[in-house]
């Protein structure tokens, strides 16, 4: 649904355009117009077939690219002397404005997540890496928590002081899947990196719990006061920053680059979340 809005916006705001165009004015060719659109229709097949390998993932993550697309369409026909009827101009001149404040929030929320991971330190030789859990399909990790957990593992494998805690547990639409944690382990044990490197934390349910149940877990082995660092994808760790330093942590980030295929997809949908205060 969300992919048919941008589509339409983008239609629109090709009409909107030669709409606003002045009589005699020259046209783009039409080898502009259909680059335009295969471009636009390349993003969108790309989205569409990550959704369609991993079915149940939430479209409403490309929510802000169908608004700043409709603001976006609507431009030519808010700007156009030949567009006399007030009501018309009026919902062209809100969408536009909708579509301005929507890029300008997430282009600033977009900058804060890069920022958050941007020139931090490399992890110390007997740090602690908080590794977060993400879903587990048919007892395998996503292809996000994959790039996580490679991450992970170049950091452990040769470095025998380091401690991974893995924290994640059972999803409540999967609850039939082994914990986050249990296929997090098996997926690093595969790698050779060796168990007594792994510290499971098979509860957590959300970003918090991740920070609080690893922290609680450390304690518990007696490993508190070491560099603690919290490994997870790019986009994800401004929100898991943000959650430590409400429980009086400072955690050192370590960015695992989202699949290219998912990128839109996860940013747009982590900003939603955090301007949704979670």
């Amino acid at each position: 649904m969300v992919y048919a809005v941008c589509a339409a916006s983008l239609a629109l705001g090709v009409a909107f355009l030669a709409m606003a165009l002045p009589a005699g004015a020259p046209r783009p060719s039409t080898f502009l117009w259909v680059a335009c659109a295969l471009a636009f229709a390349a993003s969108c097949a790309s989205n569409a077939a990550y959704l369609a390998r991993h079915p149940g993932r939430p479209t409403i993550g490309m929510a802000p690219v169908a608004v700043a697309s409709a603001g976006a369409a609507a431009a030519p026909l808010a700007t156009s002397a030949t567009v006399t009827s007030p009501p018309l101009r009026v919902l062209a001149v809100a969408a536009l404005a909708l579509g301005i404040a929507c890029t300008a929030v997430f282009g600033y929320v977009f900058a804060r997540m890069r920022a958050a991971y941007a020139n931090a330190p490399a992890p110390g030789e007997k740090s602690v890496l908080i590794v977060l859990g993400a879903a587990v399909r048919d007892g395998r990790p996503c292809q996000t928590l994959a790039r996580r957990l490679d991450v992970a593992a170049s950091l452990l494998l040769g470095h025998p002081g380091r401690v991974a805690v893995l924290s994640g547990g059972v999803s409540a639409t999967r609850p039939g899947e082994p914990t986050e944690a249990e296929a997090m382990a098996r997926y690093l044990r595969d790698r050779g990196v060796p168990a007594t490197q792994l510290l499971l934390e098979p509860r957590a349910a959300n970003t918090r719990q991740n920070v609080s149940f690893s922290l609680e877990a450390l304690r518990d082995a007696g490993l508190a006061g070491r560099q603690l660092c919290v490994v997870s994808n790019d986009y994800h760790l401004w929100r898991a920053l943000r959650c430590a330093r409400r429980q009086g942590v400072t955690l050192v980030p370590v960015a695992a680059r989202t699949p290219r295929a998912s990128a839109p997809q996860q940013w747009c949908r982590e900003a939603l979340t955090i301007l949704a205060g979670r």
